[in-house]
């Protein structure tokens, strides 16, 4: 009889204690929301509105690209570039999360240069800016708001980094005549563009797998499908 008081007493306690932990932290989590506020973050709303003007200036270039590489008869690099913009896009649907509560103002898109007459070459120089962000201003924006306790903005700062880093090898790859061949698919929640299959899951945000979209990779013209048909073959 005892031991069972005692067990009851134990549970009792640990039920006790479990709500009253959860009570410090939803306390804990309402005094840093009502902290979360263009005054107080300081550099960190800077950042984000950096970030969103950046966002969408590469959503906007890689629609050009994706234009000029149709026009350059690449329609495969074309696609896959309307991913990359469709990536970006989801970027922006990721920072407006933290727009409501700093009542944060709209930006215009980031100055860029017009792109070179080059498709490849724009490719490159667009490689070159997705490595410069992603390894620059994006890790700084990421140390920041890690600093000032703002995990969950750290955290979408890091997993922007490893998308526009696999984009900027695309671009790359796309530059060199070197893109994979087959199948492409991104991932719709961080923007991250594979090649092959679906993966099991996003290896940047861990979505599952079936969760990704297909990149409608334009068909083979009849002519271009003939000329690698083996001889013989009807």
């Amino acid at each position: 009889m005892d031991t069972i008081v005692l067990l009851v007493a134990v549970v009792a306690g640990l039920v006790a204690l479990e709500l009253l932990g959860m009570r410090a932290y939803r306390r804990h989590r309402a005094r840093k929301q009502a902290a979360f506020t263009r005054e107080n973050v300081g550099a960190v709303y800077d950042d984000l509105q950096a970030a969103r003007a950046r966002c969408l200036a590469e959503k906007r270039a890689f629609a050009l690209l994706a234009d000029a590489a149709r026009s350059a008869g690449r329609p495969e690099d074309g696609a896959v570039l309307d991913a990359l913009a469709a990536g970006e896009r989801a970027h922006l649907a990721a920072l407006e999360a933290f727009r409501g509560p700093l009542h944060a103002e709209s930006v215009d898109p980031a100055a860029y240069p017009s792109l070179p007459s080059s498709l490849d070459d724009a490719l490159r120089i667009a490689a070159g800016r997705l490595d410069d962000w992603s390894t620059g201003a994006c890790r700084d924006a990421a140390a920041r708001a890690r600093v000032r306790g703002y995990r969950d903005i750290a955290k979408l700062y890091r997993q922007l980094q490893e998308v526009e880093q696999a984009a900027a090898c695309l671009c790359l790859d796309m530059a060199e005549g070197a893109r994979p061949a087959g199948l492409f698919s991104f991932c719709p929640a961080c923007g991250l563009v594979v090649a092959g299959r679906r993966p099991a899951f996003c290896t940047v945000c861990t979505k599952p797998g079936f969760e990704f979209e297909d990149v409608a990779m334009p068909a083979m013209p009849e002519a271009a499908a003939a000329m690698l048909k083996p001889e013989g073959v009807a």
